[in-house]
């Protein structure tokens, strides 16, 4: 199972803890696949935060995109 998040991450961990790439995470916010935490400026940098309810529309959305154990589905494509 996932484990339970201690305090809110950053985009690149975020994509860590979900399983998948930093550019995959970064291609569906562009792409609007996923509504991405506000940008936020920490120590002088701007960085999204994401928080445990994020996470879990982020798994929801890869569950939706790849299939179990084989990778992503063939032909996929969100209905526009």
């Amino acid at each position: 199972m996932y484990r339970i998040m201690k305090r809110p991450v950053t985009t690149r961990y975020a994509a860590k803890e979900v399983g998948i790439s930093l550019m995959t995470l970064q291609r569906w916010i562009a792409d609007e696949d996923i509504r991405a935490p506000r940008l936020q400026i920490v120590n002088g940098r701007a960085m999204r935060i994401w928080e445990a309810d994020d996470l879990k529309r982020l798994r929801a959305l890869k569950e939706k995109i790849y299939c179990r154990g084989r990778g992503r589905k063939k032909g996929f494509r969100f209905k526009t």
